[in-house]
C-alpha cells in the first residue's frame, strides 16, 4: 500500500516537472521581429549670389529648418561645405560665417559645426552645402501570417510582436535610439550645490510648488 502511494507521488511529480519544462521558454529563444534603423546623410543647399548683401530671408528660413532637423535627429558634426573654384567662392565663404552665427543663435554649439570644401571648378556659381548624419527607422515586414488554427504542435508564430515593432518604428522620435541608448547629459552642478546647502542648513531640498500645482480635487459642481 505504501509502495503504491510512493509510485503515485513519483508519477505526479514527473508530470508536473514535464509541464513546467514545456512552459519554460527563455527570452533568448524568441526571435521576434524588431524595428531597426539605418544611417543616411541629410543634405540641404542654396546658392549665394555675390550681389546679395548677406543671407536672404528664404535662406535664413532654410537655415532654421536645418537647425531644427539637426537638433531633432542630427548626429556627428554639421558640415558646411563651400564651392572651391566657383565664381561665387568668396561670397560663399563670407556666407558661411553668417550661417554659423545663425545656427549658433538657433541653439547649436560651435563645436557641432564644421567646415568643408568641394571642387566646383567651371561650375559657375556653386552652392553652399549643409550635411550631417541622421537615422531612418526601418519597420519589419509583417506580411505572411500563417494560419494559427493549423498549428497542431502549438508553436508560436514568427510574426508575434511584428505590428508592435512596426508602430515603434513609425512613432520613435530619433531612430538612432533603436541602435544604442543616448548618453546622459552632464549633471547640473549649480542645482546640486543648492540642494547640498539646504540639506546642511536643515531645510527642505524639494522644489517649491505654486498654488497652480496643487493636487487638491476641484469642488466645482459638488
Amino acid at each position: 500500500m505504501v509502495s503504491q502511494k510512493i509510485f503515485k507521488a513519483s508519477l505526479m511529480a514527473l508530470v508536473v516537472s514535464a509541464g513546467l519544462a514545456g512552459c519554460a521558454t527563455t527570452a533568448t529563444d524568441l526571435d521576434l521581429p524588431q524595428a531597426t534603423a539605418r544611417a543616411e546623410t541629410f543634405r540641404s543647399e542654396f546658392v549665394v549670389d555675390p550681389r546679395d548683401n548677406g543671407l536672404t530671408w528664404a535662406q535664413q528660413g532654410q537655415l532654421e529648418m536645418i537647425a531644427d532637423q539637426y537638433k531633432a535627429r542630427g548626429h556627428g558634426p554639421l558640415v558646411i561645405s563651400y564651392p572651391q573654384g566657383a565664381a561665387n567662392q568668396q561670397a560663399a565663404m563670407h556666407a558661411i560665417a553668417e550661417a554659423r552665427n545663425y545656427l549658433y543663435a538657433a541653439g547649436l554649439d560651435w563645436r557641432q559645426i564644421r567646415g568643408g570644401v568641394y571642387d566646383a571648378q567651371g561650375a559657375g556659381d556653386g552652392a553652399l552645402v549643409f550635411s550631417f548624419t541622421q537615422y531612418e527607422a526601418v519597420a519589419p515586414d509583417c506580411r505572411g501570417w500563417n494560419n494559427l488554427s493549423m498549428e497542431i504542435d502549438n508553436q508560436r508564430s514568427d510574426r508575434f510582436g511584428c505590428f508592435m515593432a512596426a508602430n515603434l518604428a513609425a512613432t520613435i522620435a530619433d531612430p538612432r535610439d533603436l541602435i544604442a541608448p543616448r548618453t546622459m547629459e552632464a549633471a547640473d552642478g549649480e542645482r546640486r550645490q543648492t540642494v547640498l546647502d539646504r540639506y546642511r542648513a536643515g531645510q527642505s531640498t524639494a522644489s517649491e510648488r505654486s498654488d497652480y500645482e496643487s493636487g487638491a480635487v476641484s469642488q466645482v459642481g459638488n
